[in-house]
């Protein structure tokens, strides 16, 4: 769960909440707000159970006729509802690919409280069956052959990827103004906008690299910003 004196309040559609690793989900934010079609019928059993682990944390919110499927108005609204309602330590997180949602994310961040919109990683096209067998390790182009369910870090993580992540986080952080005081909440933070680090552990490898960059210094587990 994010600190007790930051809180992070999460809004995502049920479209989006299938592509959405729980057990990430549950360290980085205090409540999930999730919009689904109120005539929806087909919830995956799997999915439930997932959602239960969130237990009280997690609130669906019913949508009747939604134009379209179209959740993003309804959330909108649910934005500038607690924009209102609540203090500005806490922090919203939009879990969606729609960049649509972008001038309010900034217009919200403009108001003094930290706002964001994470993206999900698109699925990777299936190959082809006949392509290679199970257990080959080469392709036509030379290049070793990844399992699909390795995330795309493992390929290029240390060909660029380090710095450019690094680099990635400093400007959303200069653009939003937040900045978590403690090295735990840093953590969170790379991690929400970067779902698929969390298998390998690499977050640690980013935060280096904002040292290395001169970026950060971290003391007693407290950072300090030189930007």
């Amino acid at each position: 769960m994010a600190e007790l004196n930051k809180r992070r309040f999460v809004f995502i559609d049920f479209e989006n909440l299938k592509k959405v690793k729980f057990k990430k989900l549950e360290k980085v934010c205090d409540r999930v707000f999730i919009l689904i079609d109120a005539n929806e019928k087909n919830i995956p059993f799997s999915l439930v159970q997932q959602i239960q682990r969130l237990g009280k944390s997690v609130r669906w919110i019913p949508v009747y006729k939604p134009l379209n499927g179209d959740m993003n108005y309804h959330i909108s609204f649910l934005l500038g509802k607690f924009h209102q309602k609540i203090n500005k330590q806490t922090e919203f997180a939009i879990l969606s690919n729609d960049h649509t949602f972008d001038p309010l994310v900034s217009f919200i961040n403009a108001q003094g409280r930290s706002c964001l919109r994470v993206r999900s990683k698109p699925a990777a096209a299936p190959k082809p069956v006949e392509e290679k067998e199970p257990f080959d390790n080469s392709s036509e182009n030379g290049k070793q052959s990844k399992d699909k369910d390795q995330p795309i870090f493992d390929a290029a993580f240390n060909n660029g990827i380090v710095e450019s992540t690094a680099t990635d986080t400093v400007r959303r952080l200069k653009r939003t103004g937040n900045r978590p005081v403690e090295i735990s909440m840093l953590r969170n933070y790379i991690l929400l906008h970067n779902q698929e680090l969390t298998k390998r552990g690499n977050v640690d490898q980013i935060i280096e690299q904002m040292e290395r960059d001169k970026n950060i210094a971290i003391r007693g587990g407290e950072v300090t910003y030189h930007f």
